[in-house]
Parts: C-alpha cells; sequence; structure tokens
C-alpha cells in the first residue's frame, strides 16, 4: 500500500492503529457477552481534510466472524467447527451454488437463508446490546423505505 503510494507510511501506521484498538476493542465487547471476535474487516477513507476516517460498519456479522465462546473448546476438541452468528453459511451456500465472483447473474437466496441470516443479525445485536429487537410490521416495500431512510439520513448530514 506504501510502496504503491496509496498511503503515505504515516497514514499507513495510523489507520493499522486504529484497526488494531477497534479489535482490541471488540474482542473484549464480544468475550463481556459470551461470543468470540474472530476477525473482522475494517474500512478506511479520508475526510475532506484528509483525515483518516472509519466509513464502514463493523462488528457485524457483514464485516466479522462471531462464535460462541460456550460451545467453542468442547467443539474444537471433536473436531467441529465452531457455532457461529456470521454469515460464513451464507457465503459457503453461493459458492456451492454458483461462482459469486465472476457470474454475472446469482442464483435467488432460499427463503430459508435469508431467515437465517436476519436472526444472526438479531441475535448478535440483542446478545451484545441486551435490548429486544422488536420487528414492527409494515406494508411499505422495503426498497422505498430504505430509500426514504436513506434520503432523510443524507439531508441531516447537510445541515451539519
Amino acid at each position: 500500500i506504501v510502496e504503491r503510494g496509496f498511503m503515505t507510511q504515516a497514514d499507513f501506521d495510523e489507520a493499522s492503529m486504529k484497526a488494531l484498538s477497534l479489535f482490541e476493542f471488540g474482542q473484549r465487547v464480544a468475550k463481556d457477552h459470551g461470543l468470540i471476535l474472530v476477525d473482522t474487516k475494517y474500512e478506511f477513507g479520508r475526510s475532506s481534510d484528509g483525515s483518516i476516517l472509519l466509513i464502514d460498519e463493523i462488528h457485524t456479522p457483514d464485516s466479522s466472524r462471531h462464535w460462541l465462546a460456550s460451545s467453542y473448546e468442547e467443539r474444537f476438541q471433536k473436531g467441529l467447527e465452531p457455532e457461529n452468528v456470521d454469515k460464513e453459511f451464507l457465503r459457503l451456500w453461493f459458492k456451492e451454488n454458483c461462482n459469486p465472483y465472476e457470474d454475472e447473474i446469482l442464483p435467488a437466496a432460499a427463503a430459508e437463508l435469508v431467515t437465517e441470516i436476519a436472526w444472526r443479525y438479531i441475535f448478535l445485536y440483542e446478545t451484545i446490546t441486551g435490548s429486544r429487537t422488536d420487528i414492527i410490521p409494515t406494508q411499505e416495500p422495503i426498497h422505498e423505505r430504505i430509500s426514504r431512510n436513506t434520503r432523510q439520513a443524507l439531508s441531516s448530514l447537510r445541515q451539519l
């Protein structure tokens, strides 16, 4: 990254320090809630003044792998995969059913896969925050709801 000129050494060192600090924090929070934060990715960018910013979600099932600490040791001793609450199962399903990096059209994920990924997100959120997720039924199509919420968020940012 430094050799190719994408970042200066100082910027790389700053991003690395921030990533390692975030990971240490995430592992501590996960451990306090019966989880193991195995690995993750962080995405950094630059603000208009050039400072390094964290620019994407952190420690979600999208960006991280979490294992259940309560069953890890026993499963490890038996040579079994750890119980997890991430989306690795979905990645493996797509890998078995297509080439997600080359196929122009991907198969639709089965409804039970979508339900499972939603359950994992909710489980992880509730486990870490200690709060309950209330699903509010709505007739508004999901695309319209996301678009509306995105417009509102961007509008509030412009007002800052």
